[in-house]
């Protein structure tokens, strides 16, 4: 089996099945429901969640639908601690390529876990640095 990090708009897309996300991405999220992949959520994508419903741009649901996945028995889902590795990892990925620090977060969990990210992201998908799926 195969594991995977996502960005948040992937999986907010994902938890609202909105069209937005292509069918690779959507068929790996499946793949994760039905417990044939992993999917890691970098834990700066929960603080994003939160912050989106704060904002009222995402349903306020969406932070317990996220807790869900990770929580539930068998679950493929998982969280990512914002931890020194990723600090680290975080170094790599220049600020001139990525500038927003969440999507650099993101990156550098991937990198550090040394996983493909799920993402539409162009900015990371051109950095060279990851292998990005959409």
């Amino acid at each position: 089996m195969s594991d995977y990090v996502t960005d948040t708009h992937a999986l907010l897309w994902h938890l609202s099945r909105d069209r937005a996300l292509s069918a690779t991405a959507a068929d790996l999220f499946r793949r994760a429901d039905e417990g044939g992949v992993g999917i890691v959520i970098p834990s700066i994508v929960l603080v994003e969640v939160v912050y989106l419903c704060e904002r009222e741009h995402v349903p306020s649901d969406r932070v317990d639908r996220v807790l869900a996945l990770t929580g539930a028995p068998g679950s493929r889902y998982r969280v990512a601690p914002l931890d020194e590795a990723v600090v680290q990892a975080l170094r790599r990925i220049p600020r001139q390529r990525v500038p927003e620090m969440p999507d650099r977060i993101i990156g550098a969990t991937a990198l550090c876990l040394g996983l493909p990210l799920i993402t539409r992201d162009s900015e990371l998908a051109s950095s060279g640095l990851l292998t990005c799926v959409w």
